[in-house]
């Protein structure tokens, strides 16, 4: 059975040197002007864009999606060990997978629930799991959350970002998995994906990867 819902908002932010063609009307900068300003500097530049978004989200609970979380800031902490160099406490707790939404919490005054997952596709599952507790609540937000490896051990690219969705009760949507018997993994961005498949109105698109594929649907007409 799909899961059906309503996104009642969705945004993004990315950032970046790789040209999006019309995604690049989310390239923009964070807004966080409501956190301390000791307290800005510990978060990184993709941390202050989940902040940001999160503002449209305040005191509803989270589901915190992404493949591996802050890998730079972990990069950084091992190249660290490795040089035999204290490691920062602060740094360490800032790490973690839910640092980021726990943060946020703690700059909002959010008391709602706060879950974070670990997928290869972030933002189904963190969509699955978020219309599985709309029986408990009458909105939830979806976080998913991306960055490249860019570090001094490994360097693909710059490409940032965080994308939003706040859900509640509703027909509108759907989403459903089956098995990608074929193993092909072609459409890992699938972030992408639905920001395109939103701007430009499609009704029905797939993401996959090696094990499953996603089929999202539009139910109801723009």
């Amino acid at each position: 059975m799909p899961s059906k819902f309503k996104i009642a908002r969705f945004d993004a932010i990315i950032a970046g040197d790789a040209e999006l063609g019309a995604l690049n009307a989310f390239k923009r900068e964070s807004e966080i002007s409501h956190v301390p300003p000791i307290e800005r500097r510990r978060l990184s530049k993709g941390a202050k864009m989940c902040v940001s978004l999160l503002r449209a989200a305040e005191g509803l609970p989270i589901v915190f999606a992404s493949r591996l979380g802050e890998n730079n800031r972990c990069f950084s902490m091992l190249d660290t060990i490795a040089r035999a160099e204290p490691l920062s406490p602060a740094a360490f707790c800032v790490s973690v997978h839910n640092a980021i939404p726990a943060q946020n919490a703690i700059f909002t005054g959010n008391r709602g629930e706060i879950s974070a997952i670990s997928a290869t596709l972030a933002l189904e599952n963190g969509v699955a799991l978020a219309v599985s507790r709309l029986e408990e609540c009458e909105k939830i937000a979806v976080l998913s959350y991306f960055e490249d490896m860019n570090n001094e051990i490994l360097s693909n690219s710059n490409l940032i970002y965080a994308l939003l969705l706040v859900l509640e009760k509703g027909e509108d949507f759907s989403l459903e998995f089956s098995s990608n018997l074929n193993g092909d993994d072609s459409n890992l961005n699938s972030d992408f994906a639905f920001l395109r498949a939103m701007l430009e109105g499609k009704s029905e698109w797939q993401t996959r990867d090696s094990n499953l594929i996603w089929t999202w649907r539009r139910e109801t007409a723009n």
